[in-house]
């Protein structure tokens, strides 16, 4: 899986937008809340506590949506796929 850190506010902003041929997920730090306003296909989306441990995942989320969570310290999200995806209770770590 091909993984990219967004971890500036511009970055973060920016997300999945205007990269119609990003095939990855993106890992938005800080992040607990996000919109799909101007996207023009859905995402999947994963809501991540400070543990790694996936706390909300949604998939297919539609543009013109706005997601948050609260308990969330980061987001994954990609553009949807038949490939699986997170679900709560699903941990993500750090490999070596």
């Amino acid at each position: 899986m091909n993984l990219e850190i967004a971890c500036t506010m511009r970055s973060r902003l920016k997300g999945l937008f205007g990269r119609p041929g990003f095939d990855g997920v993106l890992l938005l730090v800080p992040c607990r809340d996000i919109h799909t306003f101007g996207m023009s296909r859905p995402i999947d989306v994963a809501f991540v506590a400070s543990d790694g441990t996936v706390i909300e995942a949604h998939q297919n989320v539609e543009p013109c949506h706005r997601l948050k969570n609260r308990e969330a310290a980061a987001t994954l999200e990609r553009y949807s796929s038949s490939d699986s995806w997170f679900a709560p209770g699903d941990r993500i770590q750090r490999g070596l």
